[in-house]
């Protein structure tokens, strides 16, 4: 066959209605629908990224707990903690703050 007779066929059977149906199903169900293949990628990027997520927010709930542990079980633990983080002080201490700039 000839190309002039091969791109009629082509056309011939593009322009067919079902082929045409079945074109717009399958763009529909790529692009526009939700359950389609472009929301299943976004969809699992976000899933990675809130596992990525869950394993941050677990090692920091572990630390959390070993501290409060240590704070019930010790007095100079709450001491110390209320010292570092709010800056409490005993009666005839002063206190010194220093700023480093980056």
């Amino acid at each position: 066959m000839t190309e002039q007779k091969k791109t009629k066929k082509f056309l011939k059977v593009l322009g067919n209605k079902y082929v045409i149906c079945t074109l717009i199903f399958v763009l529909f169900f790529i692009i526009i629908d939700n359950n389609g293949f472009m929301t299943y990628y976004r969809l699992r990027s976000q899933n990675a990224l809130l596992i990525q997520q869950k394993t941050e927010l677990e090692k920091d709930i572990r630390t959390d707990s070993i501290n409060y542990q240590k704070m019930t079980r010790d007095i100079d633990e709450i001491e110390r903690f209320g010292r570092e983080n709010y800056f409490m002080k005993r009666d005839n201490e002063d206190i010194f703050i220093v700023k480093r700039d980056k």
